[in-house]
């Protein structure tokens, strides 16, 4: 698993799908995106916030749940590989212990490749996505 932090409008997310793409073709893949500061609640799903729901679940081609609570980095990550995720690429949480890729000049903890979205190319995503298939894999503990 890796995680792809920088401040907004750094190309965190144009990353995160590339990855996203690559490491498919290899197994799966799920995504954990911190939204601390997005909302979430609008529209049909605030409505069902404002009902009184705790969790607003989509289902369709997808599956998508959004939970009124904030849960932790630790417990997304236990659900992935519950769920049997051979990869994760998580969006944000710049202060966990994942190894991560910054874009920008953000300062964060556990630095893999920082990088700037002018060098985003396929061989860069490629040798990105090589890196995190041959990480060492999850282990909850190591996590914070």
């Amino acid at each position: 698993m890796i995680s792809v932090v920088g401040t907004k409008k750094t190309g965190k997310t144009t990353l995160v799908c590339a990855l996203v793409s690559e490491l498919a073709r290899h197994g799966r893949v799920g995504t954990i995106k911190n939204m601390a500061t997005h909302p979430v609640d609008r529209g049909d799903t605030r409505r069902h916030f404002d009902a009184g729901a705790d969790v607003v679940m989509g289902l369709g081609q997808a599956h998508l749940m959004v939970r009124r609570e904030r849960g932790d980095l630790n417990s997304a990550l236990k659900e992935m590989e519950a769920d049997g995720m051979d990869y994760v690429v998580v969006e944000g949480f710049k202060h966990s212990d994942l190894a991560k890729i910054v874009m920008g000049d953000l300062d964060a903890p556990n630095l893999l490749r920082r990088i700037d979205l002018a060098d985003l190319n396929p061989e860069l995503v490629r040798e990105l996505a090589d890196k995190v298939r041959h990480m060492e894999d999850y282990s909850p503990a190591k996590v914070v």
